[in-house]
């Protein structure tokens, strides 16, 4: 086996200094308590709405179960306890993920006019 040579450590300061923030910017202020109150109302009414739409999708699986002939009636209810849970998942992820884009557009668009309007460009693209 070979050994490795040692060798420096890049400071880690040094190399992202441009990063760091600066002491002149100012300190660090709390959020104000509308927005976190939004933030609060907005993950919340997410959260019910994908239990709703998980409750949902169960409900309308269970409804609608494929034809299938089991030799055990354990079988046959794992089989429809699997097939609601798999349906329930689909209906609240699909409902989850249009709540993010649904939330998440508006907040692009809020902080791309605000680097905009502060003259400020990306350094990169993404």
């Amino acid at each position: 086996m070979r050994r490795r040579t040692p060798q420096a450590v890049p400071d880690v300061f040094e190399t992202f200094a441009h990063r760091v923030d600066d002491s002149a910017e100012g300190p660090l202020e709390a959020p104000a308590a509308a927005a976190v109150a939004r933030s609060a109302g907005i993950g919340l009414a997410l959260m019910v709405l994908t239990s709703v739409a998980f409750v949902s999708g169960a409900w309308l699986a269970s409804r609608a179960r494929p034809d299938l002939v089991f030799s055990n009636l354990a079988w046959e209810g794992l089989a429809i306890a699997a097939w609601s849970l798999l349906w329930g998942a689909l209906a609240a992820a699909i409902v989850l993920a249009a709540g993010v884009v649904a939330v998440g557009l508006p907040w692009v668009r809020r902080q791309r006019g605000a680097r905009s309007a502060a003259g400020s460009t990306p350094t990169s693209t993404p």
